[in-house]
């Protein structure tokens, strides 16, 4: 354990304390408000994460969780109590005025010292506090991600999918497709806490990705009927399978390829998963420029939900020590992970 600037305590485990912190925080302010349920089994999963905390008589009252992923550090929370941070939509200036100095310090600290190279997060444009963050911390956006979700009431399975335990025998493929993404980061497709499908075709592989187990609760779906929606889905016999606001459970896919782009494979491929798993909705964050995305988007007929909701917006941010606004031109490895 360390003390930053005799407010911040470092730690590289989580207290429990912290548990506690983040099991009640709620996300999002406009529209979409949710909670995640797997947030403990989160935590034994990050990957070299470094929890800089402000405790106070046993509390803690704020922590920003880093995953150190070499020199490239990932904004994994951000949470305060609302003592702290105020309890309204915009947090309160006289309340963060020596918060945003100590934790500015820290981040100029690294970014000087070489330790990191950049910080990087996801944050959706809609919500007041995670742009607060964005902006008084000097976060730059530097790709648009698309939230794109496939649903089906009933899955059925179209082709034959398998889990794939061997993870030699795929990660040259993986690298091969993804690597020359920026900020690619392969660790959690590889762990077997969740499955990694492949489909082949005799024996070539043919479609492949790794599917995140995921759950929340909601308090309030997005959109101008989220409140009411809230209330009325669990009577509703066409979404009530796919949206359960109160065990919100679905799939969260990275690392996704299908031969030449082909949409009707990636949709027979992501139903055959969905019927494999028992389960009805998958959530898919991926960079707008994709390659992938771009040739799938507008021929796939991504379900009932899609047609309700539509596509939502997610900013990637950054900082470096250049401080360069220049959008990236290469694709955004996004990882599933990041986003449960």
């Amino acid at each position: 354990m360390e003390i930053f600037h005799n407010i911040f305590t470092l730690r590289t485990e989580a207290s429990a304390a912290l548990m506690q912190l983040l099991k009640k925080n709620t996300l999002g302010t406009n529209g979409a408000k949710y909670k995640h349920l797997d947030t403990e089994r989160r935590m034994q999963l990050l990957y070299d994460p470094l929890f800089l905390s402000l405790e106070r008589h046993g509390k803690c009252l704020g922590n920003v969780t880093f995953c150190r992923r070499e020199k490239q550090w990932y904004v994994r929370y951000f949470a305060f109590d609302a003592l702290v941070q105020g309890a309204g939509k915009t947090p309160s200036r006289k309340k963060n005025s020596s918060l945003k100095t100590h934790l500015n310090a820290f981040f100029s600290d690294k970014l000087q010292s070489g330790e990191a190279k950049s910080f990087y997060a996801y944050i959706d444009p809609k919500n007041v506090k995670s742009l607060w963050m964005s902006a008084q911390f000097n976060f730059l956006v530097k790709a648009n991600i698309a939230t794109q979700t496939f649903s089906r009431r009933n899955p059925k399975r179209k082709i034959t999918v398998e889990i794939l335990t061997d993870h030699a025998k795929i990660k040259n493929l993986v690298r091969e497709h993804f690597a020359h993404q920026k900020y690619f980061f392969d660790h959690h497709i590889y762990s077997n806490t969740d499955p990694f499908y492949i489909a082949k075709q005799g024996t070539e592989i043919i479609a492949f990705g790794k599917f995140h187990y995921a759950n929340w609760v909601f308090e309030r779906l997005p959109g101008k009927m989220g409140a009411l929606l809230t209330k009325v889905i669990p009577y509703l016999p066409g979404l009530r399978k796919i949206i359960k606001p109160k065990a919100h459970s679905f799939l969260a896919p990275e690392a996704v390829w299908v031969k030449n782009e082909d949409p009707k494979l990636l949709s027979t491929f992501l139903e055959s998963v969905l019927h494999a798993e028992k389960r009805n909705l998958i959530l898919w964050w991926i960079d707008e420029k994709s390659k992938l995305y771009q040739q799938v988007k507008d021929k796939v007929n991504w379900g009932l939900l899609h047609k309700i909701n539509g596509v939502h917006e997610v900013n990637f941010v950054e900082i470096n020590a250049s401080n360069d606004a220049t959008l990236f031109e290469e694709e955004v490895y996004s990882c599933a992970f990041d986003f449960i």
